[in-house]
């Protein structure tokens, strides 16, 4: 079940930053803003990962 969880945070969170404040951000012309959105966004899947294998090799 924590996987399925995971990837859905994942994928909320990449509707949100992708669908909706990146769009904006470049429409008013903030484009560095969108490549920082963009950026966090990566850093928040790959810190889901990372969690995900550290829980999984736990006992």
């Amino acid at each position: 079940m924590i996987p399925f969880t995971r990837v859905v945070a994942i994928v909320m969170g990449a509707v949100i930053c992708f669908g909706v404040l990146v769009p904006l951000a470049l429409a008013r012309g903030h484009g560095a803003l969108a490549a920082g959105l963009g950026a966090v966004f990566v850093a928040y899947a790959i810190a889901n990962v990372v969690l995900w294998r550290r829980m999984k090799s736990s006992p």
